[in-house]
């Protein structure tokens, strides 16, 4: 995003953006774009950082984000399932916190005051990577359906081992078959020379 983009998000929004959320717009992280990209989506929902994304969660839909967060905390992210994550503008610290419907499920003191879900930026940032990192790891491990297979020559060793082994036991599988069929055969044609005709 840029400074002109900055600015026209402050303007829309009424809200004076802290100068470490206004850094991670200008330089969003390389690994935030990449994670966006293995997972073939234009940006991270959780940590967006499109202007249009940002004007439709902070402006569009400002009547559901104010049920949950006065009108200086700006939502940065969302995670699809009616949560929220915003920003407190009046604390340089940019401590990010949660909110949504489900009543219960967000970080609060004794006194039912809500605590930040993460105490910087920074550390949400680091959140978010660990969760698509995560994520990611999970769908990788449910798709792979590759046999493993051990590196270099181990895997060559490994599969002229078994056909030495395993070449025996074939010949020993066709001699038995052969000692039984042999018999079986001879036993029937006795019979068939030795049981009485029916009339």
């Amino acid at each position: 995003m840029t400074e002109t983009e900055i600015q026209e998000l402050e303007t829309a929004t009424g809200c004076i953006l802290p100068a470490a959320y206004r850094e991670l717009l200008l330089n969003y992280p390389q690994r935030l774009l990449d994670l966006a990209e293995t997972l073939g989506v234009e940006e991270l929902e959780l940590l967006t950082h499109n202007q249009q994304s940002l004007i439709r969660m902070n402006v569009d839909q400002a009547e559901y984000v104010h049920m949950f967060f006065p009108p200086h905390y700006f939502v940065i992210g969302e995670n699809g399932n009616g949560d929220v994550y915003a920003i407190d503008t009046w604390s340089p610290a940019t401590p990010v916190y949660m909110g949504g419907p489900h009543h219960g499920e967000y970080p609060e003191d004794a006194a039912g005051n809500p605590l930040p879900d993460a105490d910087s930026l920074q550390e949400y940032v680091e959140y978010v990577v660990f969760l698509y990192e995560d994520a990611i790891q999970y769908e990788s491990e449910l798709d792979d359906t590759r046999v493993y297979q051990p590196p270099g020559k181990l895997m060559e060793t490994l599969s002229v081992c078994l056909s030495l082994l395993l070449a025996p036991v074939m010949l020993l599988l066709l001699l038995f078959s052969m000692i039984i069929a042999v018999p079986y055969f001879l036993l029937l044609e006795l019979w068939d020379k030795l049981r009485p005709v029916r009339k």
